[in-house]
């Protein structure tokens, strides 16, 4: 048999005797949120989905039961549902009692944040309960020392984080595949050649002027290749966002043919091996 899951929600004693449609619906999107993040954590495919099996409300209790079904109908599940569930309530217990979770997916801490923060406002308390399991309970006073352990971790992981955002002067070979506009200001549409990435090119007014009519640029640049050189900016992952062209030199497409490339010589009368042999020790490029 799959996992399965209750959630149970009662109102805040200072609000209202009754829970709001959008503390109940949230919680409980925001705790399965949490269990589909601690799967997808693992970095593998999920093979969850987290089925609605019951719901009702006692007044006040708002209460849900989910069950852990198989993404693909034939696959056995029972396993890495004990694994999903077993990794969420560990989470979830040790950030109630102050303590960094082991295996802390960071993934989950968006949605268990939502729903701390929460449980310190509209809702008054959250049990947790699963199948064969002691249930679990989320009061005010336990969310509050969870979200202050979730924001040293936060804390923790930001300073842990390398920044590579930065900005440095060079040139790279583009290729143009549209027209644009960067806060105003003229631009190509182009892909770097390397990393193939798809950038915003910003020309200098100057840069534009050499580059001809900008009503001609469509059909004149187009699927042309050039060599741009300026600010080239990147974000923190070191990815090329945007380049701040001052120069541009074309760079026209040569057809070789199979026989030309037959003809050259590399080899100059050496073997192989000794070819090999002086490329290694940087006797020849």
């Amino acid at each position: 048999m799959s996992k399965s899951l209750s959630i149970t929600i009662h109102p805040s004693a200072l609000n209202a005797d009754y829970l709001s449609v959008s503390d109940a619906m949230h919680q409980v999107l925001d705790v399965i949120d949490a269990l589909e993040k601690v799967e997808e954590g693992t970095g593998g495919r999920r093979q969850i989905v987290w089925r609605l099996t019951e719901a009702h409300t006692s007044s006040p209790p708002f209460t849900v039961t989910v069950e852990a079904f198989p993404i693909e109908s034939d696959a056995s599940i029972s396993q890495e549902a004990r694994r999903v569930v077993s990794g969420f309530s560990d989470t979830v217990k040790a950030l109630l009692d102050g303590r960094k979770p082991e295996g802390l997916i960071y993934e989950a801490m968006r949605p268990l944040k939502n729903a701390l923060d929460r449980n310190t406002a509209g809702v008054g308390r959250t049990e947790i309960s699963i199948e064969d399991e002691e249930p679990f309970n989320i009061v005010p006073a336990k969310a509050t020392a969870a979200l202050v352990t979730l924001e040293r971790l936060a804390l923790d992981l930001k300073a842990a984080t390398v920044d590579h955002s930065r900005t440095e002067f060079g040139a790279l070979e583009v290729e143009v595949h549209g027209i644009t506009r960067w806060n105003g200001k003229p631009a190509l549409a182009v892909t770097e050649r390397l990393s193939r990435e798809k950038v915003t090119c910003v020309l200098t007014r100057a840069l534009a002027e050499t580059l001809g009519p900008a009503h001609n640029w469509g059909d004149a640049w187009e699927g042309q290749r050039l060599l741009v050189t300026g600010a080239l900016h990147y974000d923190p992952d070191s990815i090329l966002k945007r380049i701040d062209a001052e120069e541009a030199e074309t760079m026209p497409w040569t057809d070789v043919s199979l026989s030309d490339v037959r003809d050259i010589d590399i080899l100059q009368g050496r073997s192989v091996n000794e070819h090999l042999r002086l490329l290694r020790g940087g006797e020849i490029g």
